[in-house]
């Protein structure tokens, strides 16, 4: 009777405990953006002609990120910035650019960290006056990528650190919930701040790994402080300090031996951990995240009572006699039927949000990743079958032989575990199926804003002009006017002028003098800051005795 009220009591607490880490986990979901930042806006426009020069470069993300290496260069490769001039304003990076910068083309090349701490990079070209002809090619080349090596450390550091986590984490709930009275329960004590200090330790390393892979610098380079500061910055950052913070209380909690609260510091702590996984990743930033956050919680306080119960599991059949150790696997095992679907649903949930279709999980590498952990799941699941139905009642029985095979089928257990955790460290550097359909409908539809533009062919006596604004939205516009003569040859005035205004609106003329890039070619940029009907006066001084004026009006929406 007073067993049976104890694992009512142990039952009612794991409860308790993970209807606390769901409900700060979901209290904590509105703050986290979405994952892979995608460059929404850029000033100056990409290849823009500009008759002067800006005072910054405006790059706007649909997520606040965390600059590495932004800067401005000029058409040899020469910075013109420094970081000094780099600064963030909500969503959007501005980059300070010198006074009187020379004509010429320069190159605008980004590095910054999304929120589920990958880096997001580019490049792109603008000119002040006149172009550079290999500028374009220069962009090309400072789009740099990181060393492969850094991803292969990255993902060993991770599978280690969710082994150390786990087993400290797990064996403390191990402790609290399954078996603290037993001969080797110290022996467990020891494992689980072992494990808790490797875990902080592995997890600060991971940090200067995060930060040289973000800013693309060679090995040597996780010497340098600034890579530190850079990994410090981002959401892992923030993780990692929240995730140090639960070990540090699982660890106290541990070293109280008999102490009354030991067992609250150990839960307290483990709290705090699970959440410090909520801070950053893949399902940390998938939508809808009132589901995937508390979801992702679930999966990880479940898996680690799971994975944590393993050790001590395997410690005791190995010390106690069968007919002690009979009661405690026993007692875990009642305790897993409640553990195991919740783990499984939750990990299920979290797949469909991420692949969203089957087909992806043939079709992309993370797909194919996550099938690999779906059958090294599958191989457990049935493994922990096998001891659930026929290896525990074997053991309460007494049938000879039945501690040393659930011993093996707990080892097997394990390997089959750090494969999978393996397998989910190296899913981590792989983009989900769903960040890359929403970074593509991104794209695609920065791409239609891009180029949406008015288009009018003004005629004047023999002479035509083609004007094209782009992106005829209020803000940067690029005005391009093709001059060509009655017989289509191009036309090529003195002098060209653009003149813009709204008399409905108050504004006055304003003029704008042309630059000229091909035979009857010529290109303006503006600032047309207001929606509405805008008149654009095309003024053309073909000779000294003849000048043309085209005149229409331009829709900016």
């Amino acid at each position: 009777m007073d067993s049976s009220k104890s694992s009512r009591r142990r039952i009612l607490c794991l409860t308790w405990l993970t209807s606390q880490v769901v409900l700060i986990s979901f209290l904590l979901w509105p703050s986290l953006a979405s994952a892979h930042a995608v460059l929404l806006e850029r000033y100056p426009l990409e290849n823009a002609l500009l008759t002067s020069a800006p005072d910054q470069v405006r790059l706007r993300f649909d997520e606040v990120v965390a600059p590495v290496l932004v800067r401005v260069l000029d058409a040899s490769g020469r910075p013109v910035t420094g970081p000094g001039d780099v600064s963030e304003i909500d969503e959007t990076v501005v980059i300070r650019l010198p006074q009187n910068l020379p004509p010429g083309s320069y190159i605008v090349s980004y590095r910054v960290i999304s929120a589920d701490s990958h880096p997001v990079g580019g490049s792109f070209v603008f000119s002040v006056g006149q172009t550079t002809t290999d500028a374009p090619l220069k962009a090309s080349l400072l789009d740099a990528t990181a060393t492969p090596a850094w991803a292969i450390i990255a993902t060993a550091l991770r599978t280690l650190f969710y082994v150390a986590c786990l087993f400290g984490t797990g064996g403390g709930l191990f402790l609290v919930f399954v078996d603290r009275h037993s001969s080797v329960a110290q022996i467990d004590r020891r494992q689980i701040i072992s494990a808790c200090v490797i875990a902080g330790i592995l997890l600060t390393v991971s940090l200067g790994i995060e930060g040289g892979a973000a800013a693309a610098v060679p090995l040597s380079g996780i010497f340098e402080p600034a890579i530190w500061r850079i990994g410090i910055h981002t959401k892992l950052g923030e993780s990692a300090i929240v995730t140090i913070l639960g070990l540090a209380i699982i660890v106290f909690g541990a070293s109280r031996r008999g102490s009354p609260v030991a067992s609250l510091f150990m839960l307290m702590g483990i709290v705090v951990v699970v959440i410090g996984f909520t801070l950053t990743g893949h399902v940390a930033t998938a939508e809808p995240r009132w589901l995937t956050i508390p979801m992702l919680a679930l999966h990880v306080l479940c898996d680690t009572f799971w994975v944590g119960a393993l050790l001590p599991l395997y410690r005791r059949l190995g010390v106690e006699s069968g007919k002690v150790a009979a009661p405690i696997v026993a007692r875990f095992s009642r305790q897993a039927l409640f553990v195991v679907p919740v783990l499984f649903a939750s990990g299920l949930l979290i797949a469909a949000v991420q692949v969203r279709t089957p087909g992806a999980l043939i079709d992309t590498g993370y797909g194919q990743r996550l099938l690999t952990k779906l059958i090294l799941v599958a191989a457990l699941l049935i493994l922990a079958a096998l001891n659930k139905l026929r290896l525990t009642p074997a053991l309460e029985r007494g049938a000879p032989g039945a501690t040393r095979s659930l011993r093996k089928s707990i080892f097997a257990e394990f390997l089959l575990v750090v494969g999978i955790l393996a397998v989910t460290a190296m899913i981590g550097e792989q983009i989900p199926p769903r960040a890359l359909a929403e970074k593509e409908a991104h794209e695609h539809h920065h791409m239609e804003m891009a180029h949406e533009e008015f288009v009018a062919k003004i005629t004047s006596d023999n002479r035509t002009a083609l004007l094209e604004v782009g992106p005829a939205h209020p803000g940067d516009n690029q005005l391009t006017v093709t001059l060509t003569n009655d017989d289509r040859t191009p036309l090529t005035p003195l002098e060209l002028s653009i003149r813009l205004s709204n008399p409905a609106l108050g504004v006055e003329p304003n003029d704008y003098k042309a630059t000229n890039v091909a035979p009857g070619r010529y290109v303006v940029a503006a600032q047309i800051p207001i929606a509405g009907n805008w008149t654009v006066e095309i003024d053309a001084l073909v000779s000294d005795f003849e000048r043309k004026v085209f005149t229409t009006t331009v829709p900016i929406r």
